[in-house]
């Protein structure tokens, strides 16, 4: 079972329709949620472990032109290796698992809606099935640690982000955190939804398009009227 949960990862990239025909039926998504959580937590260890931790403070407090010595005293008292590895351990685990889980509730709904009866732990697993390209992102990642000789900022950790890629804003920018949070495997993700949708629930590719793409619609709209009407 695990060597076929392997296959099911290239295969899911590969020939995703058959992929998510089988899927449904058998599940087992377990073995991409550790090896998704895992290498996330592998990644941060390694950026982590080589920073300069020196020049990140520095790097930090220039992204806050307002910051206080106060606040400059903060920032040095939390950025050092454990704390940060902390965090960000528990950041890649926990935020992982809350997003999954509520995007599994979230199709469960839609489900509901389109007349479709598929439990919620059946969606869970779609939610990290189509989360596989998130994978391709580490690689990516290590490269830019390996060159990095310790000064990698971590809104430029993502090579794939529409900030890193297009936009190049600096991090004082107001818009710099929202381009930066949307990648491409982000597209990829909801190209693999549709398909699985379609798979899933037999409903037409418009109305599977129209639930991939709404949750992120919602979210970033909301976000970009909050920069444009607040800053």
């Amino acid at each position: 079972m695990a060597t076929q949960a392997f296959f099911d990862i290239g295969n899911l990239i590969l020939d995703p329709k058959p992929t998510f025909a089988r899927l449904k039926d058998r599940g087992g998504a377990w073995i991409p949620l550790v090896i998704l959580i895992a290498l996330s937590v592998g990644i941060m260890y390694w950026w982590i472990s080589t920073l300069d931790f020196g020049w990140l403070v520095e790097h930090m407090v220039a992204s806050q032109p307002k910051a206080t010595p106060e606040m400059r005293a903060a920032m040095e008292k939390f950025m050092t290796p454990n704390s940060m590895l902390v965090s960000s351990s528990i950041g890649a685990v926990v935020g992982t698992l809350v997003a999954l889980a509520l995007s599994a509730l979230y199709y469960l709904v839609a489900s509901k809606v389109m007349g479709t009866q598929i439990g919620y732990g059946k969606w869970f697993g779609f939610s990290v099935w189509t989360s596989v390209p998130r994978l391709l992102t580490i690689p990516l990642s290590a490269v830019q640690i390996a060159t990095s000789n310790g000064r990698l900022a971590p809104e430029d950790l993502n090579m794939a982000s529409l900030n890193y890629l297009v936009f190049h804003l600096p991090i004082t920018h107001p818009w710099a955190s929202l381009v930066g949070s949307i990648d491409l495997t982000m597209f990829w993700s909801i190209a693999l939804a549709v398909l699985g949708l379609k798979v899933w629930t037999g409903r037409s590719t418009a109305t599977c398009l129209t639930v991939a793409v709404l949750p992120y619609l919602i979210v970033y709209g909301l976000w970009s009227a909050k920069i444009a009407f607040f800053g």
